[in-house]
């Protein structure tokens, strides 16, 4: 797994289970946050914080220099204003594309949403908040980094590891999954020894059981792949 890894959310509550797997893998990320305060009550001072905004273009090249990998699960918390998913995001996503551009982060994990090609889904009530995840994707796609675009369903706040989880492309799938099996998707993404550069939905199962991560991640045909 590539060690230097910035998390940009991780105070969020499925950026905090990424970041907590991470460190108890033995892996200590640095973060990205706004509140300087929080970030340092829920990990400690045993991490490297960077105060910034992925609203703010230039507060972004820093905390990137000499990052191997960036996991973003950032989420817009409003439908209008500031923190609205035009913000968040499309505008920060790019943000945050350009930076790792720059500085030549090598793998870039996303988490957007499933639905985002369905401008009808009730979630788009919420500020078009599918449309503007739907740009920041495309933002990352055009890029050229190499990258995974996780579209989960439904997030619960449940224990993970209890279901098998389903990926497929082309946003068709509904469905729920756990925080807890998200960040453990993204971590398995950020490996990067399956197909990429990838964009797959994933829910979890009705049946009890385990992911088989290696099944799952070898079915997934690469963006670039030729029709």
């Amino acid at each position: 797994m590539l060690d230097k890894i910035l998390i940009v959310g991780g105070t969020g509550r499925t950026g905090q289970i990424i970041v907590r797997n991470l460190m108890a893998s033995g892996i200590y990320p640095q973060l990205l946050v706004r509140d300087l305060s929080k970030a340092e009550a829920l990990f400690g001072k045993a991490l490297t914080y960077y105060v910034g905004d992925v609203r703010e273009y230039e507060t972004l090249l820093k905390p990137m220099e000499g990052i191997h990998a960036v996991i973003s699960a950032v989420g817009s918390c409003t439908p209008v204003g500031k923190n609205c998913p035009k913000r968040v995001d499309y505008e920060g996503v790019v943000n945050m594309v350009k930076a790792a551009q720059i500085q030549g982060v090598k793998r870039f994990i996303l988490i957007s949403s499933i639905a985002v090609t369905h401008p009808e889904h009730p979630l788009n009530r919420f500020g078009k908040i599918l449309d503007w995840k739907l740009k920041g994707e495309e933002a990352l796609r055009q890029s050229g980094l190499n990258y995974a675009i996780v579209r989960p369903g439904g997030l619960k706040d449940t224990p993970g590891g209890c279901h098998p989880l389903v990926f497929d492309q082309g946003d068709h799938i509904h469905g729920t999954i756990s925080r807890e099996d998200l960040a453990e998707t993204c971590l398995e993404a950020l490996q990067g020894l399956h197909p990429s550069p990838v964009t797959f939905e994933v829910v979890e199962a009705d049946q009890k059981g385990c992911p088989d991560w290696t099944q799952l991640f070898d079915a997934l045909v690469p963006d670039d792949a030729e029709c």
